[in-house]
């Protein structure tokens, strides 16, 4: 005979379980969704590679207010986006995705840490320093190793380009995570976050 408190447990993991498939669909869709308008406006003006990556903000501000729950859904995203909206190949996209959901969860969870140890108010320059550091150069960085060393490990990347090609990849997650996670974090309500 099952209890009522077995009941309640099953109900509360099943309810679980469906909110982190909902946040994995929606930031599945909102990785893949702005990754394919970015291309399709930049495509459009002849801009390619693309200078800013807006997908990198919505990578980021989801492993910040989910952890690694949200895993899936970057690596998803970031599987769709470059095979079925940028054209790479399946084995190219599947590298570029490792990395793609690595650097968000790594910064996120230091960003994390560093939001729970003290209140925003009392943050110091420290605080901001290591903020802004894995936001804006150890996700983009390990984002852009990971892309670059899967093109260069694919032959699709001479030797001589490598370390110019990671510089452009970073400073375009950069610029998209500066430009778009703040909007982001802003318009969701404090007392929803984790």
């Amino acid at each position: 005979m099952v209890t009522s408190d077995a009941r309640s447990v099953a109900k509360s993991f099943q309810s679980g379980i469906a909110v982190a498939v909902m946040w994995n669909a929606i930031i599945f869709a909102t990785y893949w969704g702005i990754s394919h308008l970015n291309w399709i406006i930049f495509n459009r003006v002849g801009v390619l590679p693309m200078p800013i990556w807006p997908a990198a903000a919505v990578a980021l501000v989801g492993a910040i207010l989910h952890g690694y729950s949200v895993a899936p859904g970057i690596a998803l995203g970031a599987i769709f986006a470059n095979h079925f909206s940028l054209g790479s190949s399946w084995a190219l996209a599947l590298g570029i995705a490792v990395m793609n959901t690595v650097g968000p969860l790594l910064a996120a969870k230091i960003m994390r840490h560093r939001i729970t140890v003290r209140s925003w108010s009392t943050w110091n320059r420290i605080d901001v320093t290591v903020v802004f550091v894995a936001a804006l150069a150890l996700a983009p960085l390990l984002t852009a190793i990971g892309g670059i060393g899967t093109k260069w490990l694919l032959g699709q990347i001479a030797s001589p380009d490598v370390a110019n090609a990671i510089a452009r990849w970073a400073l375009a997650h950069a610029l998209g995570t500066l430009l778009f996670a703040p909007p982001l974090l802003v318009c969701i309500p404090i007392g929803r976050r984790k």
